[in-house]
């Protein structure tokens, strides 16, 4: 048996303490979801506070408990979020309420009723209107059951309205302390994104036409499965910061219009093109591989042109000038001639390797899939940039419909 060294035990909590010290720092130094963290567990504790406050002053509740619990419960990232969990708190304890005094009336408090009513209250918390607050309905039963039999009706009133008032001042602290209002994170995850796909298409192009190194087809690979993933994420992004918009006090007094609808649409043709990416990085993994036939070297040198092409348009894909929606569209039909005259090329010229038709075939494909892609989701996608406004204007986007 080993025996820890004393002066190792602070080194230890020190270790523990420096992650939620360097969060803190982030949290206090700049914007991001490190203060958003740090916001809504401030809100959090000064929700359960007030409510606790109310239930002991006012209320005059012995055992203020139901309202600080719920207010604790129902402070969320948004006020949708806020208001329906409020809700669905308070819904979860009528039923349990109500299922245990309508047992406790009934049949009394005996061994033999309280299996089957909690077996009742287990199923209900399943019901998924109640969403995770569904476990409050078997603990409100039991804990009705046990301290008052079920049939204490001015406990029941006192829960009912400790429970409702706690979700009232969790939903109100949310709102009035810096409610939340997440459009800072979605613009700076879809930018980010754009920035991942066009690096890597970028990088691609510049060494097929350096000369190819095979070992570069994996990293490339690698990338783009990891850019792949990132696609889903940021939705989530776009969708948590449309969500905090709504019944928002923020947002009703600042005025801010996020044009979502293209957020969501540069999310999906981004996520999209970055999937053929990927599969432009698999042929090449398996031309190194040895699985395929390479293409030649004045093919894939041709084809680094197309990914020129590709890699800028990613760069323009929902920028809201004039100018720049012009030259992306250039740069796709740029892109498709070329994969047209490629495709030609392969048809008519003698192969070097007859088996690496394959691979010349996989490349142009996800190529074209890549142009249709960027070009079918053009009109109606938006990618903010880091000093232009936060909605494109209406005008612009209706007059290039």
């Amino acid at each position: 048996m080993t025996t820890e060294h004393p002066s190792s035990v602070p080194a230890r909590v020190l270790g523990l303490l420096a992650e939620p010290w360097r969060t803190l720092r982030a949290a206090w130094a700049h914007p991001g979801a490190e203060r958003e963290t740090a916001l809504l567990l401030v809100k959090s504790a000064v929700a359960t506070v007030l409510a606790w406050k109310f239930a002991v002053l006012v209320l005059h509740s012995t055992t203020p408990f139901y309202a600080p619990m719920a207010a604790l419960l129902v402070v969320d990232r948004t006020m949708v979020r806020s208001i329906s969990a409020s809700a669905q708190r308070l819904l979860a304890v009528m039923v349990g309420m109500g299922v245990a005094w309508a047992v406790g009336s009934t049949a009394g408090l005996h061994w033999w009723s309280m299996g089957p009513v909690m077996i009742v209250a287990l199923l209900i918390a399943r019901w998924h209107r109640l969403g995770s607050h569904g476990a409050q309905v078997p603990t409100m039963v039991l804990l009705s059951l046990l301290t008052a039999g079920g049939t204490d009706s001015a406990f029941t009133r006192l829960t009912l309205v400790e429970t409702l008032v706690g979700g009232v001042i969790g939903v109100a602290t949310n709102a009035v302390l810096i409610a939340p209002l997440h459009v800072r994170r979605p613009r700076e995850e879809i930018t980010r994104l754009a920035d991942e796909v066009h690096r890597l298409l970028r990088d691609m192009a510049d060494s097929l036409h350096d000369g190819w190194d095979p070992a570069a087809a994996h990293e490339w690979h690698a990338r783009g499965q990891g850019i792949t993933a990132l696609a889903p994420q940021v939705s989530e992004h776009v969708a948590t910061g449309r969500e905090s918009t709504r019944l928002n006090p923020v947002d009703n007094v600042q005025g801010l219009q996020v044009d979502w609808d293209g957020y969501e649409h540069a999310v999906d043709a981004l996520g999209r093109a970055q999937w053929q990416a990927t599969g432009i990085a698999r042929t090449l993994v398996d031309a190194a591989d040895d699985d395929l036939a390479p293409p030649s070297r004045e093919f894939l040198a041709a084809y680094a042109d197309v990914l020129d092409d590709l890699a800028a348009a990613i760069a323009l894909f929902g920028r809201p000038a004039d100018d720049e929606r012009h030259e992306l569209a250039a740069r796709l039909d740029q892109a498709n001639a070329r994969l047209q005259r490629l495709s030609d090329r392969v048809r008519d010229t003698r192969l070097e390797h007859p088996g690496s038709w394959p691979a010349y075939g996989a490349l142009l494909l996800d190529a074209s899939r890549t142009v249709r892609v960027l070009s079918r989701g053009r009109e109606g996608a938006a990618v903010p940039t880091e000093s232009g406004p936060i909605r494109r204007p209406v005008l612009s986007r209706h007059r290039h419909r």
